[in-house]
């Protein structure tokens, strides 16, 4: 889970088998991602994954490590 506030194009961590929801419907992480943060609403975060803007459920990412 997320533990510090995101700024726009921060980078989150995203591990294998975690819905991602799009435009077209959805898609499963099939290996562990990191991806830029791009907003939030109340239980998803904003992000951008494979040239498409990308909604995940907030419990499922992480912090990238510095």
């Amino acid at each position: 889970m997320i533990s510090k506030l995101l700024s726009i194009g921060d980078l989150i961590y995203i591990p294998s088998d975690v819905l991602l929801r799009h435009s077209t419907g959805f898609t499963k992480t099939n290996r562990p991602i990191n991806v830029v943060f791009l907003g939030t609403n109340s239980a998803e975060y904003q992000v951008f994954y494979n040239g498409a803007k990308c909604w995940v459920n907030k419990n499922k990412v992480y912090n990238v490590r510095s």
